[in-house]
């Protein structure tokens, strides 16, 4: 299904993300495609401004924010992470949708929702971080969507050739837990019950790149707010130290031996 599985690690996934928090504030997509893979994943997803979508994984708000901009779907965003809540919630204020969409902590692997509650569930890079059992975590999202509701996944893959040292480097990173292949997700998403209606596999893709999207003036604005205090956490814990060399030469081998897959999932009646 997936390789390099592991539950040892020097630092969690919601600490590794609580990290790299103020990354967020600059770039809002930071899984692999960037914002124009999002776009895609939403209009794969059909939404409408009838549509009910639980945001999994919602991190800064970008995605939600965006869905009532341009869809008028009503959202709920979760994380587990109560420094990407805050931020979610601010982005919205900023935007001025803080009375349309509603952001909460919360764990995928026990939902604080009735079931039948939701027409869309999007998983965006949340699959490969996820630590415990995916199939699990899939199961209780299932739980929550209506019949024929729809699962929009967008998660990086490397293929079956990649080198042994990607893997190895996968096993150290502190949010992955299980490199895909694109056989191994899909595979994942038909065992939880779903229906796989489309997917897209994109090999030519690459991370967000801070200059091209923000400019001068937004790097600048990083480099003063955000990066000083990257740069300190880096100085004073070496275990984020050897995180982010790690994270650096995996992102190098997956864009040489793989990319990002769109995929969305329905529950069949």
């Amino acid at each position: 299904m997936a390789y390099a599985e592991s539950e040892r690690k020097d630092i969690s996934t919601k600490d590794w993300y609580d990290f790299i928090g103020d990354i967020s504030n600059i770039i809002p997509a930071l899984h692999l495609g960037g914002v124009k893979a999002t776009g895609v994943l939403l209009e794969m997803c059909n939404l409408t401004a009838e549509t009910i979508v639980l945001d999994i994984g919602c991190g800064s708000g970008y995605t939600a924010c965006k869905i009532v901009k341009e869809y008028g779907s009503k959202v709920t965003g979760i994380d587990i992470s109560e420094i990407m809540v805050a931020k979610a919630k601010h982005r919205a204020q900023k935007e001025r949708l803080e009375d349309l969409i509603e952001f909460r902590v919360a764990n995928v692997f026990s939902l604080p929702f009735e079931d039948d509650s939701f027409d869309v569930a999007l998983f965006e890079s949340v699959l490969t971080p996820l630590p415990g059992d995916k199939l699990e975590a899939l199961h209780e999202t299932l739980r929550v969507l209506r019949v024929g509701g729809l699962v929009g996944v967008n998660e990086s893959f490397i293929l079956p050739s990649g080198p042994e040292e990607a893997l190895n480097l996968a096993r150290e990173h502190p949010a992955i837990y299980g490199m895909f292949t694109p056989e191994g997700l899909k595979d994942l998403l038909e065992r939880s019950g779903l229906e796989i209606i489309e997917m897209s596999e994109v090999r030519s893709s690459e991370a967000p790149s801070m200059t091209r999207e923000l400019g001068i003036l937004g790097m600048l604005s990083f480099m003063v707010k955000s990066y000083p205090r990257i740069l300190w956490k880096l100085i004073t814990d070496s275990r984020f130290r050897r995180a982010a060399k790690v994270d650096e030469r995996l992102t190098k081998y997956i864009r040489e031996y793989g990319g990002y897959i769109l995929v969305v999932g329905r529950v069949p009646d």
